[in-house]
C-alpha cells in the first residue's frame, strides 16, 4: 500500500492555533499531542524566556501558514 506522508515541513497551523499556531504546527509535524508541545513550550519559557521568546517570534514571523 503507498501512502504519502505530507508531514516534511513545519508550518503554522490556523485551524489548532492558540496564540499563532506554531506548537500545533509543530506538534503535527512530529506527530505529536498538540497539548504536551505548548506544556513543553511553557516550562522551557519559565526555564529560557529570552530564547524560547525569540525562537516562538522568529517562528511566527518566518513560517507558512498550512494550506488545507
Amino acid at each position: 500500500m503507498n501512502t504519502f506522508n505530507n508531514n516534511t515541513q513545519w508550518s503554522k497551523d490556523p485551524l489548532n492555533k492558540k496564540i499563532s499556531g506554531v506548537c500545533s504546527g509543530l506538534a503535527r509535524r512530529f506527530d505529536f499531542p498538540i497539548w504536551a508541545t505548548r506544556l513543553a513550550t511553557i516550562v522551557l519559557f519559565i526555564q529560557f524566556p529570552l530564547f524560547i521568546g525569540a525562537g516562538y517570534l522568529i517562528a511566527h514571523c518566518c513560517l507558512d501558514n498550512k494550506v488545507y
